[in-house]
């Protein structure tokens, strides 16, 4: 014990503190930095594993892709040709016919709000839903690529005639701007399409390289990952499905 004794007054009441005492409060000082250290340490490496992660997925898309880009390059061609054809379709009828296509096409929208819209929508759904599995299907057939070019061909053509009635027999702004929202809504659902189109035919290129290999290429483990994959585009298509049918009446009824 250390007496202190200053102006008279007595320090004596003092503690001394111990070295030691010293000694391992630094100690924890130094474990808590050090357990600082490390948790910043752990969120940078989750953060780079979190960035590597996602450049792996990035990758792996880019490859998928480029490995049918010559399948989604044809198809999108034969989607534009169908879409020239069905808008050439319709000068060849007057302007008369031109603007009763139109006006139907006014008067079914406009009673869409009317309409059971859940039952719309799964009914739009279902309808997507047969196509897709049918392209599913072309995918283990030798019909695929006739099949597949076919359907694009169908779906050019289907809003090509719908986007050449709007802009002869409407001819106004509102319905050039309900033509402009028609397009892009279908062109997301035919992007879908197309991509499901190209897994089709390169799964029944990958089949019947030859036709030794037939049954080995078709085994659970391939057919199991081109399901899959036409399972994440069948969830896609129906999400598109819902704004496609919600937003043109809802268009219709906001600014007609």
């Amino acid at each position: 014990m250390v007496l202190f004794i200053r102006n008279g007054q007595d320090f004596s009441n003092l503690k001394s503190h111990n070295i030691s005492d010293v000694s391992d409060i630094s100690e924890l000082n130094q474990d808590s930095k050090n357990s600082k250290i490390l948790k910043e340490e752990k969120i940078v490496y989750k953060n780079k594993a979190g960035k590597k992660a996602n450049k792996i997925r990035v990758n792996r898309f880019t490859e998928y892709i480029s490995g049918r880009k010559y399948y989604i390059l044809v198809l999108s061609f034969i989607y534009t040709v169908g879409l020239l054809i069905g808008a050439v379709l319709v000068k060849n009828i007057d302007e008369r016919e031109a603007f009763e296509l139109c006006s139907a096409i006014d008067r079914y929208f406009l009673n869409v709000p009317s309409m059971n819209m859940t039952a719309r929508i799964f009914s739009n759904i279902a309808l997507n839903l047969v196509f897709l599995f049918g392209i599913y299907i072309c995918g283990i057939t030798v019909f695929s690529h006739f099949i597949c070019s076919a359907f694009c061909l169908y779906k050019g053509l289907t809003i090509g005639f719908i986007i050449g009635v709007y802009i002869i027999g409407g001819s106004t702004l509102f319905h050039l701007g309900i033509c402009g929202i028609i397009f892009v809504l279908y062109l997301f659902v035919m992007m879908f399409f197309i991509l499901a189109c190209s897994e089709s035919m390169s799964f029944s290129s990958f089949l019947f390289k030859s036709e030794e290999n037939f049954k080995s290429n078709l085994s659970f483990k391939n057919v199991s990952v081109y399901s899959s994959r036409n399972l994440l585009i069948l969830i896609l298509i129906s999400l598109m499905s819902v704004v496609q049918t919600i937003v043109p009446p809802v268009v219709y009824a906001v600014f007609e």
